[in-house]
């Protein structure tokens, strides 16, 4: 069933000459929202979607802004900072997630806990906020996440007192295209671009932003949390894009309450065998089949070959 608003923007889009972003202004929406709903709507450009029935794994998708570290330097090239010249370490400005297979966004930034200046330290509210999606997380994707996101926020729950979250997986879509794909760029906004065009794109950014957001510009720090909400729109997008291409994943056939054949990338139980194809070991021989859910190819567990056979296979002396 479609939510009011987005047949309300549907509308919009089809019976008057507002743009994307004055329709996602007028109902409160962010834009990359919109227009990924208007760009589908009219256009019926559709990636595969998320398929979340009720026993499916919790898939979080997370991004974190931070601050840059504040310091006294004596110039501006090749210089050594020493810890004492720090004047304040690096905070984490807002975040943005949201459930894979959901629609709705949830954020979280330091300019809204409160009015009293410095924003930054409403941080631990911002922190444990989102300490609680990744406790309740099976599975958490984020781009250049292994390094940076999931690192920076342990900094961070060490920083309060916090626990380790419970365990969950890691998804690093940025390491599924560094591995798969000679692309002129990884960086993410580059990626997206091989998959689908976007003629509004997303909102631009300069380092003034961030120098403005530290200075606690409540306008700046809004500009910043819609800049983190579309990071998620556009990291679902990679994802969804890229994850069958994935030969390291969680096997997520293991989150399932169920004895059901799944694809182990995506849950789904839409198998294919591919007919004449085998995925073959030294010594063994399976059968290959596609996953119609998300595209990846998988081989099932049974060796193929008989006893026999087995038996005569030779194998290199070194």
């Amino acid at each position: 069933m479609k939510s009011t608003w987005k047949s309300e923007a549907i509308s919009l889009a089809m019976t008057t000459d507002l743009s994307w972003r004055e329709i996602a202004k007028k109902l409160n929406k962010s834009k990359s929202t919109v227009s990924d709903l208007l760009r589908k709507a009219v256009k019926g450009d559709y990636l595969h979607e998320a398929v979340t029935p009720d026993n499916a794994p919790k898939i979080l998708l997370f991004d974190i802004e931070t601050s840059m570290i504040q310091a006294y330097i004596w110039g501006l090239w090749n210089q050594n900072i020493g810890i004492s010249s720090i004047i304040k370490d690096w905070y984490v400005i807002c975040w943005s997630a949201r459930w894979l297979g959901t629609e709705e966004m949830i954020h979280d930034s330091i300019h809204l806990h409160g009015k009293k200046l410095p924003f930054s330290d409403y941080e631990e509210l911002v922190v444990a906020a989102l300490w609680k999606l990744l406790d309740e997380a099976d599975v958490v994707i984020a781009y250049n996440g292994k390094r940076f996101d999931k690192k920076k926020m342990n900094a961070k729950f060490l920083e309060y007192g916090l626990l380790e979250p419970s365990p969950y997986k890691v998804i690093d879509p940025m390491l599924i295209v560094k591995g798969n794909f000679a692309l002129t760029s990884n960086k993410m906004d580059f990626v997206v671009k091989y998959i689908e065009s976007n003629e509004e794109g997303k909102s631009s950014t300069n380092i003034g932003l961030w120098h403005r957001c530290m200075g606690n510009d409540v306008p700046s720090l809004d500009y910043m949390l819609e800049y983190c909400d579309q990071d998620i729109e556009v990291l679902e997008k990679v994802y969804m894009a890229v994850r069958h291409w994935d030969k390291n994943n969680p096997n997520l056939a293991l989150l399932y309450d169920d004895n059901k054949p799944r694809c182990n990338g995506c849950g789904s139980t839409d198998l294919k065998h591919l007919e004449n194809k085998t995925f073959n070991t030294t010594l063994s021989k399976f059968s290959v089949l596609r996953c119609n859910g998300c595209g990846k190819v998988l081989r099932d567990r049974t060796n193929k070959l008989s006893k026999e056979k087995r038996s005569s296979l030779l194998m290199n002396s070194q």
